[in-house]
């Protein structure tokens, strides 16, 4: 009785395991905001008193599940940079999972939550040193990214910096 108690099981198993494999992946999503972010934009920004020449990429991959965000700056006299890769899942109600790694290493590895509302994301997210906000924005076919950033410094001290980019697409 055992050992045909075991034999269901297993058969139950491997049935359901198959099925599920049968499953096919999600739609691909079509949310206008991320259709419309799609490609190469660039803008200026100032990054702790250095203008910094950005170009942002915005990509849809696996399926349109995810953006991908490729960040590279740099400085008028190319002394600093900075780059940065995110990557932002998105599901079917507009809710919104973010990764983001950048040159600072795994420390200010973020992730957050955020949602897309029409033609604007809003994202809150948290790392080891800090928390931050961030919204971009779709407008006058520009796109606007304002962000705040805390954190503690080395010596306690609660420390606080925001900037806010426009972005011309390029053709």
């Amino acid at each position: 009785m055992k050992l045909k108690t075991l034999f269901l099981l297993l058969a139950t198993f491997f049935i359901s395991i198959n099925l599920h494999a049968q499953d096919n992946p999600p739609k691909p999503l079509d949310i206008s905001f991320l259709n419309l972010i799609e490609g190469t934009w660039t803008g200026q920004s100032d990054m702790m008193g250095a203008k910094m020449n950005e170009e942002v990429v915005f990509r849809m991959d696996m399926n349109k599940q995810f953006l991908i965000i490729n960040l590279s700056a740099v400085s008028d006299d190319k002394a600093h940079t900075y780059t940065g890769l995110g990557v932002y899942g998105c599901d079917a109600q507009n809710n919104v999972t973010s990764w983001w790694f950048d040159d600072w290493g795994v420390a200010s590895v973020s992730t957050g939550t955020g949602k897309i509302d029409a033609m604007t994301l809003t994202l809150q997210s948290k790392n080891a040193t800090g928390t931050s906000s961030r919204s971009m924005e779709l407008t006058g076919g520009k796109l606007v990214m304002k962000w705040t950033a805390n954190w503690k410094d080395a010596n306690g001290k609660d420390q606080t910096m925001s900037s806010e980019t426009t972005y011309t697409k390029k053709q």
